[in-house]
């Protein structure tokens, strides 16, 4: 029977502790580092993007959960051409935080849902101060990638560059695990292991 989960605080220092001695222990060169740790199955890698005729290199994390009651959600940081995309209808839902919603472009299924995601004072501020460019709940892995069976999702994190500074891959961790658990908290993330490999 699926439950839902309190709290993926739980989980999260064993699958902290994990990351650091994995990432102390080798120069790590960006290859995909997989976790599991109670019903969660986190990957960390680098990745490059092909953008036109370019690459982008961005380090991410990423997560399969169970989405029970469908809620999606994309957080990016603001850019020149994202205001023009808002300025010509895209949808960008403010959350009434000024310095928030000036960092940020929200968009989301249910505005009342990310208001809701988002009223933690500390996730508001560690994504401020934090180099993620953006974290959104996926319902697959793009056009190379598999799709995901029924109501699971992915919560993805993109942050831009090579990272592999322990320090600078903990605080992205610590971003990561926040957002998480407060879907945990909000009812949208259940605790069954969705058996999914990133």
């Amino acid at each position: 029977m699926t439950g839902k989960l309190n709290h993926f605080r739980d989980y999260r220092e064993e699958i902290r502790t994990a990351l650091h001695h994995r990432l102390q222990d080798t120069d790590w060169d960006g290859q995909p580092i997989h976790f599991k740790h109670g019903p969660f199955r986190l990957s960390l890698d680098v990745h490059a993007e092909l953008l036109g005729y370019a690459s982008h290199v961005v380090t991410r994390m990423r997560a399969a959960y169970i989405n029970r009651d469908g809620f999606r959600f994309r957080i990016k940081r603001r850019s020149f051409v994202l205001d023009l995309a808002t300025m010509m209808g895209m949808q960008d839902i403010e959350i009434g935080e000024e310095t928030f919603d000036r960092e940020f472009v929200i968009q989301a299924n249910s505005s009342e849902e990310v208001r809701r995601l988002l009223a933690e004072v500390r996730l508001r501020e560690t994504l401020i101060s934090s180099p993620i460019q953006r974290v959104e709940v996926r319902d697959d892995e793009g056009w190379f990638g598999p799709e995901f069976p029924g109501e699971i999702d992915e919560l993805y994190l993109e942050a831009d560059g090579r990272i592999t500074e322990v320090e600078k891959i903990e605080a992205l961790f610590y971003v990561f695990a926040d957002m998480l658990d407060r879907l945990c908290q909000i009812g949208s993330a259940y605790e069954d292991d969705p058996k999914i490999e990133l």
